[in-house]
């Protein structure tokens, strides 16, 4: 029995730790479109579009970054920062079962002898401990995702300025470590232009 539950623990172990294969670093992407200049250290207010608490984190740190970057952060500024947050759902498809470890009744029926323990290593159809298999489990079709919007509009006119979307798939973080990743990434490239820039998301 002590035999038994040793296989348990290590292939537990295989599956909680990530296996063989070490998890690979998060990365987000970022978008930003410039519609009209922003002067260098000019005065702009952060506004969240939805005042929940970790929005209001949010506003502490761009703020934060803003004044790092040599803006000013005034709240009767003509340039304002609106942001919002929001997790996009992924969807996922159930492929069949895919069967690690399999336990049978031992064939000779005595009642003295364990049941038969079959830990299930590799299978290319059903999938196993190092593989899933070619309809093995639930597939991920699109990940949930974090995503941050933000745009400065000069409120002296009417004129959008600039505006920036950010995303990054939610795994072990919480969505407040990821907006506040997000952050400097969207402060490094406020006023300028770039098409799916990855950026550190961890």
């Amino acid at each position: 029995m002590m035999r038994i539950v040793g296989v348990l623990l290590i292939a537990m172990g295989f599956l909680g730790a990530g296996g063989l294969f070490p998890a690979a670093a998060q990365q987000g992407l970022l978008n930003t479109v410039a519609y009209g200049e922003i002067a260098p250290g000019a005065p702009i207010a952060v506004r969240p579009l939805d005042n929940s608490d970790q929005n209001l984190v949010l506003q502490e740190h761009f703020e934060r970054q803003l004044r790092a970057k040599g803006y000013a952060v005034s709240d009767d500024a003509n340039l304002v920062l609106s942001f919002d947050t929001r997790d996009v759902v992924g969807a996922w498809s159930d492929g069949g079962v895919r069967t690690v470890i399999e336990l049978k009744n031992n064939r000779h029926r005595t009642g003295q002898d364990p049941p038969q323990i079959n830990l299930n290593i590799y299978n290319s159809s059903r999938g196993g401990l190092l593989n899933r298999g070619q309809s093995g489990g639930t597939l991920i079709v699109t990940p949930s995702q974090y995503r941050l919007d933000a745009v400065i509009d000069n409120h002296s006119n009417g004129e959008r300025v600039w505006q920036a979307w950010a995303t990054a798939e939610i795994r072990g973080a919480g969505t407040g470590v990821l907006g506040q990743t997000m952050v400097p990434a969207l402060v490094a490239n406020l006023g300028g232009t770039v098409k799916n820039q990855p950026f550190s998301a961890r």
